[in-house]
């Protein structure tokens, strides 16, 4: 168990780095944590086990395999303070969203809302259904404190889901208001699915705050959870007789006692009924370190949420000391509206990124915005140098220009 007080994550070095040896994170200054994560050394535990389940145990395998991908599932459910049987996974967003869109009545009910700012793994396959003759609505996702009900207001009883983000993946806003969606949705028999990606394990994301019990709601481990690739999950409403089109026979009651192809096709009771087919268990074998370690080092989602507020205050106190030319960049909102990263407006991002980048502070952007995302293993020294990189950056653009 590791310090509660915040102190001991400012100070240099971070308390956390010797537990992230092998990715070097005391040495380097990552602002990226929005898009990946650096996993804790414990995770390599993970490698040796998954190599004794797939090689040595053979057939065998299967008990230790399903129970360490109901540990992932507990670990998930944990951060939604849900239940695990509430939770189905998969190896990506996008086949979460794809099994999702299955059990839409879409002959029915053509139509899905959604913003013109999610991520790709929902965005392109939104786009591509509206190809084949499903109307989808594109909300402009700013000013994102009326997004909530420019959605609502773009429902009706065509529609068969909204799909949104909990943040903006690009500029890194907050959905304000997001509790008050669902009752809208619900009056008019429309699903609602919430990519969380970008909330979980960063800020507190309680289902039942967010009245989303009854939604779908999606993320996964690479980023803010430090998972790695391959561990992602979907809350299912429970209590429901959803039957996806899209199905593997990891959806039936268990997989290895009945036929999964039997008719009249069967579907497990719980959030399995979304779950796809075999895979490389590696992910979750690696996930239940990284789980463990969070709770061994007492990082629950409070002091996460604590030490992140702490870091983004820090990078914007930093940059408003620098008093930089407005016209090639600008803190995109208020702090309290942003999620765990920040997002400065530039019409020059790509080069500050790359300038930045000769320094040996790694950021990223998306067309007019610089993103700078940190992590819970980075001391407040590194969030400074990173801003000092910033200002050389700007100033030595503005002698290009």
């Amino acid at each position: 168990m590791l310090a509660t007080q915040l102190s001991a994550y400012t100070q240099t070095p971070n308390i956390l780095s010797a537990d992230y040896r092998h990715a070097g994170v005391a040495s380097r200054i990552q602002l990226t944590g929005h898009t990946h994560q650096a996993l804790p050394d414990m995770a390599e535990r993970g490698y040796s086990e998954h190599w004794n389940a797939l090689n040595k145990y053979g057939e065998e395998r299967w008990d230790e395999v399903f129970a360490c991908a109901y540990e992932v599932r507990q670990g998930f459910a944990a951060l939604l303070e849900d239940e695990a049987e509430n939770i189905a996974l998969a190896s990506s967003v996008h086949d979460l969203v794809v099994r999702f869109l299955s059990a839409l009545p879409l002959l029915q009910r053509p139509r899905i809302v959604t913003t013109d700012a999610e991520h790709p793994s929902v965005a392109r396959q939104l786009l591509r259904l509206s190809e084949q003759h499903i109307e989808l609505v594109m909300v402009p996702a700013v000013p994102a404190e009326t997004l909530i009900e420019r959605l609502a207001a773009a429902l009706d009883d065509k529609t068969a889901a909204l799909c949104m983000s909990s943040v903006n993946f690009v500029s890194g806003h907050l959905a304000l208001e997001l509790d008050t969606l669902m009752p809208h949705c619900q009056k008019l028999g429309v699903e609602l699915f919430v990519d969380a990606y970008l909330s979980i394990n960063v800020q507190h994301f309680s289902l039942a705050d967010y009245n989303l019990q009854q939604a779908f709601v999606a993320g996964g481990g690479a980023k803010y959870c430090q998972l790695g690739g391959g561990n992602c999950f979907m809350h299912v409403p429970p209590g429901r007789n959803f039957r996806p089109i899209v199905t593997g026979w990891f959806g039936c009651f268990d997989p290895l006692l009945d036929n999964p192809a039997s008719t009249p096709l069967a579907y497990a009771d719980d959030a399995s009924r979304f779950s796809g087919s075999s895979n490389d268990a590696l992910c979750h074998f690696r996930a239940r370190h990284v789980f463990s370690y969070f709770r061994q080092r007492g990082l629950n989602v409070d002091l996460l949420h604590d030490i992140n507020d702490h870091q983004k205050a820090v990078l914007e106190r930093e940059f408003t000391r620098c008093d930089l030319d407005d016209k090639l960049i600008t803190l995109s909102t208020d702090i309290e509206y942003f999620g765990g990263f920040l997002s400065f407006k530039s019409p020059c991002s790509q080069r500050l990124c790359e300038k930045m980048r000769d320094r040996g502070v790694h950021t990223d952007y998306r067309k007019h915005w610089l993103r700078m995302g940190p992590a819970p293993y980075l001391c407040d020294e590194q969030l400074s140098d990173g801003i000092l990189a910033l200002e050389e950056s700007v100033k030595e653009l503005a002698q290009e220009l």
